[in-house]
Order: structure tokens, then C-alpha cells, then sequence
């Protein structure tokens, strides 16, 4: 059988501990290491995790002296560390269902997928399921091809919300740069899904694995607000139009996306500026990309 090596880097999340870590240990699939991560905690963080340090399963706990400011440099260190030939990122305020490992590890060997990943039920922070409309595309279990997903599921909205629903191979994660993707601090997931996909197959598992969990300390803060995450999905947009080649139409679906992300009430009218400043350059980019963007999902739905 062969090993994962789980991942959790925490910042913060001590009242979530507990049921984080639990729910890593209650993982029905035998052959994992856990590497702990905390980074500059304020809280008691420090003294939950120097318990669980002390689990066999548990390889090592590292703390930073001081906070990185970046979740994408405590990915890179956990990286740094990980033995196993499939890596889980268990972000450390969301919950795993007992048999996310085993069946997205059985996706990762069945489909020779690249990462494989599982739908997320969102949750509150008291953990109380969060009611959210699902788009039919997500109901059904899927494998393809990782340009195809790129096309199809990163470049306009991330579809790859949590890192924590994700399993992927640690040999390809070899071949992602690290340091472009801290870059990125508010998109610097997307970046690394991308990088990731393109090297082979994605695999989705329809059931519900993951809670994800919403709340106000949330690493990524207010970087919607500020429209940073759009500024930066632009940037990641130009680094990987030249190598997926996209055609116009999905050109215009993409910017009809972000058209739409830019005009949320949660963004700041300078956060909308900022957007704008940043897409504005692309010709595809406009109210008839929204129009677009709009009639295209329209029929995916039908």
C-alpha cells in the first residue's frame, strides 16, 4: 500500500484543532505520515499541536518563529518534508469524512490521475452544513484530461475550492515551481492546481468528502474585498493562455467569469477598480463577456 503524507499547516485555528486532527487519524486508509505546520500562532495553537506531535502517525511538527504571511510557503515546507508518493493538504479548520483517503487514492491509482479530488460540503464554524445550490456538472464522478480540466474548471471560476478535498502525486508536485506560486498569495492555489493538471489526468469523486469550513479568520482575509484574488487570476490567465492555447470563445467565458467576480457586492469599489485595471487590457474582456458567460451557462444547465 502506498503512503500518504498529510500535510496540515495551521495559523490561528485552535478552536478547530481537535476535530482537524481527529478526523486525519480516523482515516480508514492505514499508510500515512503527518507533517505538522504552524505558523507563528498567536493562539493555543502551539500547545494542541505539541500534544498530537507525540501520535505515531504523527512525523514531525514544525513551528515558524515568525509568520510567513504566505499559506503557499508553509505548503513548500511541508512539501520539503513529505515522504509519501501521494500528499493530502488538510488544511487545518476544515473535517474529513473517515474514507476521503482511501477513495481518492483508489481514483489516483484507477484513473492514473495526476491529483484527484472530492465535492465539498460547506460548512459554518460551528460545522453546521451550509446550503448551497450544486451545479449538476459536479454530480456525477469523472476523470479527464488535465488540459481539458484546466480549460474547463480553473481559468474562470477555481473549482478546486479547498486544497483540503485534494489528493495528488507527490513526483508531480516535484515539477511545480513553488516560488512563481508564492507569488500568487491570494491565487496562488489555482496556480498550483494548474501546474499540476497539466502534467496528466484529474479525477473527481461526486460524494461529499470535505467540510469546508467558512468563518471570519480565514487565511485569505480580505483579499476579495480588495479584488486582489482577481488581479492575480489575471496574471495566472496570461502566464497559461500560450501553453493551453485557449480559443476565443474561452476566452470570453473566462472573462465574462471574472466580469462577473469583479461586480460582487464583497468587492470594494478600489478592489473593482483594481480589477478592471488589471482584465481591462484583454479585448475579450467587457458587459459582452458577461452576456456570454451568462447564455453559455445557461445551457450547460438545460
Amino acid at each position: 500500500m502506498k503512503k500518504v503524507s498529510v500535510i496540515m499547516p495551521n495559523y490561528n485555528h485552535a478552536s478547530y484543532l481537535k476535530q482537524r486532527v481527529d478526523s486525519i487519524l480516523a482515516q480508514d486508509y492505514p499508510e500515512f505520515e503527518i507533517i505538522l505546520l504552524d505558523d507563528a500562532s498567536t493562539d493555543d495553537s502551539a500547545a494542541i499541536l505539541s500534544e498530537y506531535a507525540k501520535h505515531p502517525k504523527v512525523k514531525t511538527f514544525l513551528r515558524s518563529e515568525t509568520n510567513s504571511g504566505n499559506p503557499f510557503v508553509q505548503w513548500q515546507r511541508g512539501l520539503k518534508e513529505a515522504t509519501g508518493e501521494y500528499v493530502w493538504i488538510a488544511e487545518s479548520d476544515d473535517v474529513a469524512e473517515p474514507t476521503l483517503l482511501s477513495r481518492l487514492v483508489a481514483e489516483l491509482e484507477q484513473k492514473h490521475a495526476t491529483l484527484a479530488f472530492c465535492h465539498s460540503q460547506w460548512i459554518d464554524a460551528d460545522g453546521t452544513p451550509i446550503a448551497r445550490s450544486r451545479d449538476p456538472r459536479w454530480d456525477d464522478d469523472f476523470s479527464m484530461p488535465g488540459d481539458t480540466f484546466v480549460r474547463r474548471y480553473l481559468l474562470g471560476y477555481c473549482s478546486i475550492c479547498n486544497a483540503s478535498a485534494v489528493v495528488f502525486r507527490r513526483e508531480a508536485a516535484e515539477h511545480v515551481d513553488m516560488y512563481q506560486v508564492q507569488q500568487f498569495t491570494a491565487s496562488g492555489d489555482r496556480l498550483f492546481w494548474i501546474q499540476m493538471a497539466l502534467q496528466g489526468r484529474v479525477a473527481y469523486v461526486a460524494d461529499s468528502l470535505n467540510r469546508f469550513r467558512q468563518h471570519t479568520n480565514k487565511v485569505s482575509g480580505g483579499a476579495e474585498y480588495k479584488g486582489l484574488n482577481i488581479v492575480q487570476d489575471h496574471a495566472i490567465y496570461r502566464l497559461v493562455v500560450p501553453p493551453v492555447q485557449l480559443t476565443n470563445n474561452e476566452k470570453r467565458f473566462i472573462c465574462g467569469y471574472h466580469w462577473k467576480a469583479m461586480h460582487r457586492p464583497t468587492v470594494s469599489e478600489q478592489g473593482r477598480q483594481n480589477a478592471l485595471a488589471a482584465w481591462g487590457v484583454e479585448p475579450e474582456f467587457g458587459r459582452l463577456s458577461f452576456l456570454f458567460y451568462l447564455l453559455h451557462r445557461a445551457k450547460e444547465k438545460c
